[in-house]
């Protein structure tokens, strides 16, 4: 089973993370020739801090 963890900054809304899934597993299972069923793909928010992009630090 393929998985994918994506690091990034928390912010993100619900329907850019849905996006990322949808074209990330498409994509993995073109290349790799795996059902899209059997990707799993898991985000690990790091919580914003002084380096994290403008636009995130100002939704804090």
């Amino acid at each position: 089973m393929p998985q994918i963890t994506i690091k990034m900054y928390e912010g993100r809304s619900d329907e850019q993370k849905s996006e990322i899934i949808d074209v990330f597993t498409r994509e993995l299972s073109r290349i790799i020739d795996r059902e899209p069923e059997f990707i799993s793909i898991q985000f690990d928010e790091i919580p914003i801090d002084d380096h994290a992009p403008a636009n995130l630090r100002n939704k804090r």
